[in-house]
């Protein structure tokens, strides 16, 4: 199970930080939204693949919450972000992170910068933003493809239909597909929602 999570946010959140899209893309209407996701991860180098079940709460660019289980329901971790702030628990670990949500704050631990808030903006078709990064709509005006030339990774937003679609990103030695249920879009998430508290037991890593 920490090979699922580890592959996770190394190759999810591992390959994206903040910078401008190269041209506009229309987003959808809702601010506020629950997905139901899986996450087929293939590590290339080693033959491996790892699958993982995503719910996802989110406000559009606000905050976000993400429950990660692997097969028959295995608790593997929880994440709660802001742009300020973050928290996780990974449950196999007994490790309890918090701290500035920052690139760095991530990269001390996987060696790669992020801003995990790039979760819920591939969530909602918000394009990857960073340096080196271009993004692309399709005729309709929806994200279709983002990708970073220099670091041979693409992302694709593929299989629209009824609001699931299919999102798929490519690295030297990663593939993964994200698999997106329709959003519920009429909800209401209550204030602790988006709070998350060390759980009895874990130990504390305050991050910066």
């Amino acid at each position: 199970m920490k090979n699922s999570i580890n592959l996770f946010f190394a190759m999810v959140l591992g390959v994206f930080s903040f910078g401008c899209a190269t041209k506009p893309v229309h987003e959808g209407a809702y601010r506020q939204a629950q997905w139901e996701t899986k996450a087929m991860i293939r590590n290339l180098k080693e033959q491996k693949t790892q699958t993982v079940d995503i719910d996802i709460m989110a406000i559009k660019n606000d905050r976000a919450r993400f429950e990660i289980t692997a097969i028959l329901g295995f608790q593997v971790a929880s994440l709660v972000m802001s742009p300020q702030e973050i928290s996780y628990a990974i449950y196999p670990e007994k490790k309890f992170f918090y701290g500035r949500s920052s690139e760095s704050a991530v990269a001390r631990m996987i060696g790669l910068p992020l801003h995990p808030m790039n979760l819920s903006y591939i969530a909602f078709d918000q394009p990857v933003r960073g340096p080196g990064w271009k993004c692309y709509a399709d005729p309709s005006g929806l994200i279709s493809k983002c990708e970073n030339q220099q670091r041979a990774i693409h992302v694709e937003w593929k299989d629209r239909s009824e609001g699931k679609k299919k999102v798929v990103i490519t690295a030297p030695q990663f593939e993964m597909q994200w698999l997106f249920n329709a959003p519920q879009t009429e909800v209401q998430f209550k204030p602790e929602t988006f709070t998350l508290k060390q759980p009895s037991g874990f130990k504390a890593i305050q991050i910066n």
